[in-house]
């Protein structure tokens, strides 16, 4: 049984954020089963790479500059709070009106606990278990800057009733107001706690030598975690899909100390159904309950391409570095309705470089000799998103502990 044999089965459980981290060509021998336990932390998701590769905070990114023209969008009584405010002069006041930019502060954190069972079928083939237990925290608050409507209200109030409450407009107020009208939850904290999908795993070894090997993984990722919710805007949404993972994994043993395992993998997404909300035209930002309908959604598909290189320390500590890039299809959607199905499907194509580093205790080897008790291996593993397009950065942490028996 070789030392670091099997870690990095189980750190193939639990695709969502991490589909392909630091694989290798390991199986179980026959007969050996492995219980495992991962624990893990991403943050970061509060930042994302936009079209032009760009990382901005998505509070930024998503916030919004209340001007007169954005204001007449808003609602009919703020465009009649336009209208009036011009009557007054020639000035134009009106259309130089700002209630300034609704600024939407988040910060975002996924922790997960994902117990693992893998069972060697054979010398060459085992296959594995997973059931994550996500905590999905958000931090969310809403703040109104850079707003021009003290001059307004020193000059204009007491005019009249009406217009004095317009002038008090709170923008954080009006927003929630706004989507509960529209029939969206409120813009609040987030705390929850949900299994998320199920993972089962399937690797054979079909080549394997003194120096090299060559292994094929088929990960199923099922939807039992939460289906898409299209009435909150803070939900997480990446769950209750439906994708195969097929990875072709190579290791060379350059050195007695050093491996170097190159790999392709390709995410396909099975197409399903969800109900959303669907656009009517490019302004149509915030659809009303009344655009819902069931229509039919296909992920894009993503395909990586990624290299590790292991060193073993000695035959208890090992370390890790690894680097994959990937790339994302478009995601498409349609149904039978007049909506802009199209709109749904922007910003959705994109790209990632990702940079791994990990470090690994193993007892495999002494406990043999004799020299330790139990036999398990304890990895510690963090990553983070470097460069991208269309996607959010991911800083993860995870730790991994492994037995076998």
């Amino acid at each position: 049984m070789k030392s670091f044999a099997f870690l990095t089965l189980c750190c193939s459980i639990f695709g969502a954020f991490d589909a392909n981290a630091m694989l290798s060509t390991d199986v179980l021998p026959s007969g050996i089963s492995s219980p495992s336990f991962r624990f893990g932390n991403v943050d970061g998701i509060s930042q994302r790479y936009i079209d032009n590769g760009s990382l901005v905070k998505l509070g930024d990114y998503k916030s919004v500059n209340f001007d007169a023209e954005q204001l007449q969008k808003f609602n009919a009584d703020a465009a009649r709070l336009v209208s009036a405010l011009n009557k007054f002069g020639a000035a134009g006041l009106g259309d130089k009106i700002n209630l300034g930019v609704l600024k939407v502060d988040t910060d975002p954190t996924v922790k997960y606990f994902a117990p693992v069972f893998a069972h060697g079928v054979t010398k060459n083939w085992t296959v594995a278990l997973g059931l994550p237990i996500v905590n999905y925290q958000n931090k969310i608050s809403l703040s109104q800057q850079f707003s021009n409507i003290d001059y307004y209200r020193r000059q204009f109030s007491g005019l009249s009733a009406e217009l004095d409450s317009a002038l008090a407009t709170d923008l954080g107020q009006a927003t929630n107001d706004t989507l509960a009208a529209k029939g969206y939850k409120r813009i609040e904290n987030h705390d929850e706690t949900f299994v998320g999908d199920v993972q089962i795993v399937s690797r054979y070894r079909f080549m394997e030598d003194h120096k090299q090997a060559i292994l094929y993984q088929a990960q199923l990722n099922l939807p039992t975690g939460p289906q898409y919710n299209p009435d909150d805007l803070a939900a997480i949404n990446i769950f209750g899909r439906t994708n195969i993972n097929n990875s072709l994994t190579y290791s060379y043993r350059a050195t007695s100390r050093i491996t170097l395992v190159p790999y392709i993998s390709y995410i396909f997404n099975i197409p399903d159904q969800i109900t959303e909300r669907v656009p009517t035209n490019e302004n149509d930002t915030l659809p009303d309950a009344s655009a819902k309908e069931d229509i039919h959604r296909h992920i894009g598909n993503t395909a990586s391409i990624g290299n590790s290189v292991f060193y073993d320390w000695n035959d208890a500590l090992q370390f890790g570095l690894g680097y994959e890039y990937s790339n994302k299809d478009r995601d498409n959607y349609s149904g039978s309705g007049a909506g802009r199905y199209d709109l749904l499907g922007q910003h959705t194509a994109g790209s990632a470089h990702r940079v791994r580093g990990q470090v690994s205790y193993s007892t495999v080897s002494s406990y043999f000799r004799k020299q330790s008790v139990i036999p398990f291996v304890v990895s510690l593993e963090v990553s983070d998103i470097i460069a991208g397009v269309n996607v959010e950065r991911q800083f993860a942490q995870e730790l991994t502990l492994m037995m076998f028996f």
